[in-house]
């Protein structure tokens, strides 16, 4: 049986930088600190983490989605691919990003959101944090 997980995380950064850093190799292994092949053009696959996780992308809605097929070598060799989904809207402090993953394990949904939080939420939200810096939006003062 499978289950689908939904996790978000705030970014102080624009919804078209975000887009665009995770489609680009270069800043995609920046925040990862993995090696990652990735184009963004629909239909091209892609891989990171040393090829453990693979995929196509499916949809590229420049600024506001990217749908890919995702596939951890984790997963049992028997398991489709799961599908994921981001989407990417505006805040007062730059921008909310929301993963939904389709197909995954039902028994494995907190390993899962766990290691989406460890290698990718917190690591893109770190990684703008220090691109971004301190300034006045983050001190809450409207």
């Amino acid at each position: 049986m499978f289950a689908t997980i939904s996790m978000t995380v705030d970014i102080p950064g624009y919804p078209e930088r975000v887009y665009r850093a995770w489609l680009d190799s270069y800043e995609h292994g920046r925040f990862t600190g993995h090696p990652v092949n990735i184009s963004g053009r629909v239909g091209e696959p892609f891989s990171t983490f040393d090829g453990k996780v693979v995929g196509v992308t499916q949809v590229s809605t420049p600024y506001g989605r990217i749908v890919q097929t995702w596939n951890l070598a984790e997963f049992p060799q028997n398991q489709p691919d799961s599908t994921i989904e981001l989407t990417f809207e505006p805040t007062c402090t730059g921008s909310q990003v929301k993963v939904t993953q389709t197909g995954v394990e039902a028994g494995s949904t907190r390993q899962m959101m766990q290691w989406w939080e460890d290698r990718y939420l917190r690591p893109l939200r770190d990684y703008f944090d220090e691109l971004v810096g301190d300034y006045p939006a983050d001190e809450g003062d409207g």
